[in-house]
């Protein structure tokens, strides 16, 4: 397991007007919503439970979605991408197991790429990444809603 960093986290150290000036030049963060994650072994169990999941998101929004694996979703917000096209960030899952979390990335990529090929924003199902790196111990597979 990853161990929790010893320093400050950004969500920590920015200032209320940092955060005003992002903003302004770089658009709004996405709103992380946490009430959905799901965590424990991968098992058929989760899985059906976090399908669920993405389909009311989904149907609720009825929008552009990704879907995404991240050790750190304030950080992942900030990114420009994030900020510019797209409001919600769910978090699905969450585990101190990089490999899970990827398993489940590609998992659902593959499976909405099928039921879902036009709202899915994810353009294949291996997207070269950047190495992941938690910072509370934890990776997120989370899926992003355009509105």
């Amino acid at each position: 397991m990853c161990a929790k960093s010893k320093r400050p986290h950004l969500s920590e150290t920015e200032t209320e007007w940092d955060k005003f000036w992002k903003n302004f030049w770089s658009g709004t963060k996405p709103v992380i919503e946490s009430s959905w994650c799901q965590h424990g072994r991968i098992n058929q169990g989760v899985k059906t439970k976090i399908t669920k999941v993405i389909n009311i998101i989904i149907s609720h929004h009825n929008s552009n979605f990704k879907i995404g694996k991240t050790g750190d979703s304030y950080i992942r917000t900030d990114q420009k991408d994030y900020r510019n096209d797209y409001h919600y960030m769910y978090l699905l899952y969450k585990s101190t197991s990089k490999d899970f979390v990827s398993y489940l990335e590609e998992y659902y990529i593959a499976k909405y790429l099928v039921s879902q090929p036009v709202l899915i924003q994810n353009k294949r199902v291996k997207a070269p990444g950047k190495k992941m790196y938690s910072y509370d111990g934890f990776y997120y597979l989370y899926l992003v809603c355009a509105d």
